[in-house]
Parts: structure tokens; C-alpha cells; sequence
């Protein structure tokens, strides 16, 4: 197994006390090592419950901003906790409303929301006012648990003893109403593209093979590259079964995921992607790093994907 390098994240308290944190890299910062150490100034913070607490150094700003984990990113985009991850109550509302809190839940690095840079979207800048607002006014929630919280795993696999890059899309799926479990609903990448297009010539098997029993099938199915051309006007490639299939065959081999992006169908006319942002700076962790407009269903939405 690969030794990851231990990392260390400090910071002061109100007495001028520096307190560190050591993890390592190779695993999320959970949240109970954020829990210790916030738990830390609070108990030197009596006031903690009457007030909201400025941070004392810019370490300390950057470690509660930063949106740490994934459902803490639902938590605060749904309005339920503080950035101390406490339930936000009436004190932290009228501080900082939902439009400032879902609106810092972007990555506001995106050039498209950068009017000083040449690539700002005036359009992407609308769009997500209008999905803000939208958020606002009708209260809109995402459940922890929904089925239409899609992961994203972009993976890597080995094929033919090459190397190569796929996305594996999971859910959340509810066993005995009591218990979630993730399943894989498919998956895309350029290995599952090996049928070709041509537009020179017409491919089909004749109205009276059946004549002949269908002795111009070995014809057909010889044409290997340009298969889905004798196959209904309905089919539709299964992505996922050929995975399975290349998977039990050993012609494909998986090894991790490199990254894990999100995809929340959620919310009524839209669909938002969120990932990552691991940098030193208050807007970072887990934002949203794309918006748009989406009426598609969950398994639509992926095949579009594919």
C-alpha cells in the first residue's frame, strides 16, 4: 500500500494557545477530528453559545469556512447548520441569510463569475441568480439520502493491459426503509465506444432472409464495427453490462478512483455539479463548480453523460 504524507493543520486559540491537528493524507479529514478540535475552543469560549465567535487567525477563518465534507456542503446548502456545524440558529440567520450562504457554496474562482476576467459569462452569471433565488423563495431542500444525489467516480481501470480513464455513476438506494447502501447505475468512457458510424453505406438484413433461414446472418454479425446498424431502432447500448461482463472476463481490471464529483437532480429545474477544492483559502472544499437548467430523469441524465 502507498504511505501517504502526514499533514498538519493549526491554529490559535483565545489565550494565544496553538493547538495541531496531524492527519493523514491519504484519508478525508473526518469529521470527528474536526468535532475534538472545535469542541477545544469551545471550552474555552464561554460565550460560544451567546454570540457568534470571530475567529482569531486567518488559519482558523479558512478551517470553518471550508465546506470539509460532502454532507456538510447538503447541511449548509439546505440552511441547517453554521459554519461551526452547529444548527444555525435565529443569531446566525440574520447575520448571514440563505442567498449569502448558498451563494458562497459556489467556486467563486470560476472565471464565469469573474467579471475582470475574459472569460466571464454574463449569461452563467444570470442563471445562477435565478437558480439562487429560485432556492430561496421556494425553500428548496436536498435530502441526504435522495436517490438523485448521483456520485461520480472518475476511475481508473486497466484494459487490455493498457491504462485507461472511466466515470463509474452510483446512487444511494434504500434497503428495508431503515438502511442506505450506494449502487452503481452506470458507467462511461471511451472503452465503451469501440461500435463505429458510417453514413456511405446501408446496413440491414432483407425482408426475406427468413426464406432462406437467415443465411445472411453470419454476413451481418461478421460486420463487427458497425453491429448497431442490424439491431432495432430502439436499442440503446447497455454501458454497464458490457462493464460487468469485460469485469468477469478479466479483460478489465479496476484499480481506484482518482476523484468523486456530485451531481444533485434535486432540485426542480436544475441540476448542479459539485467537486473538491482543496486550496488555503476561505472558499474551498466541497462548491459547486457548474449549474444548469435539467428536466431529464436520473438514468436519462446519465445516459447523457455517456
Amino acid at each position: 500500500m502507498e504511505d501517504f504524507p502526514w499533514r498538519h493543520q493549526g491554529f490559535r486559540d483565545k489565550n494565544n494557545n496553538l493547538i495541531v491537528m496531524s492527519y493523514n493524507a491519504g484519508f478525508r479529514f473526518s469529521a470527528s477530528v474536526a468535532a475534538v478540535a472545535l469542541f477545544l475552543l469551545i471550552l474555552q469560549n464561554t460565550a460560544f453559545c451567546q454570540e457568534l465567535v470571530v475567529p482569531s487567525n486567518q488559519n482558523e477563518k479558512i478551517f470553518l469556512a471550508r465546506t470539509k465534507q460532502f454532507n456538510e456542503f447538503l447541511d449548509r446548502f439546505n440552511y441547517k447548520t453554521d459554519f461551526r456545524g452547529e444548527p444555525a440558529d435565529s443569531a446566525f440567520r440574520a447575520k448571514i441569510p440563505r442567498e449569502n450562504m448558498v451563494n458562497s457554496l459556489f467556486d467563486l474562482k470560476d472565471n464565469r463569475l469573474d467579471k475582470s476576467s475574459e472569460k466571464y459569462s454574463q449569461a452563467y452569471s444570470d442563471l445562477k441568480k435565478s437558480f439562487v433565488s429560485d432556492v430561496v423563495s421556494k425553500n428548496i431542500q436536498v435530502p441526504r439520502y435522495s436517490g438523485n444525489i448521483i456520485a461520480e467516480a472518475r476511475s481508473r481501470v486497466t484494459f487490455k493491459g493498457s491504462a485507461r480513464n472511466i466515470s463509474i455513476f452510483l446512487a444511494q438506494e434504500t434497503v428495508r426503509e431503515s438502511r442506505i447502501k450506494w449502487v452503481i447505475l452506470g458507467v462511461s468512457g471511451d472503452l465503451f465506444n469501440f461500435l463505429k458510424t458510417d453514413t456511405a453505406f446501408i446496413r440491414f438484413i432483407p425482408p426475406s432472409s427468413n426464406e432462406t433461414d437467415f443465411m445472411n446472418l453470419k454476413r451481418a454479425l461478421e460486420d463487427v464495427n458497425y453491429l448497431q446498424y442490424y439491431a432495432s431502432k430502439d436499442y440503446l447500448p447497455d454501458n454497464l453490462t458490457l462493464f460487468f461482463y469485460l469485469l468477469n472476463t478479466g479483460v478489465l481490471k479496476y484499480e481506484y478512483a482518482e476523484e468523486v464529483n456530485y451531481h444533485i437532480l434535486d432540485i426542480p429545474g436544475w441540476c448542479i455539479k459539485i467537486k473538491e477544492f482543496n486550496r488555503n483559502e476561505l472558499n474551498s472544499g466541497w462548491l459547486i463548480t457548474d449549474l444548469s437548467q435539467n428536466s431529464l430523469d436520473r438514468l436519462t441524465y446519465i445516459r447523457s453523460l455517456e
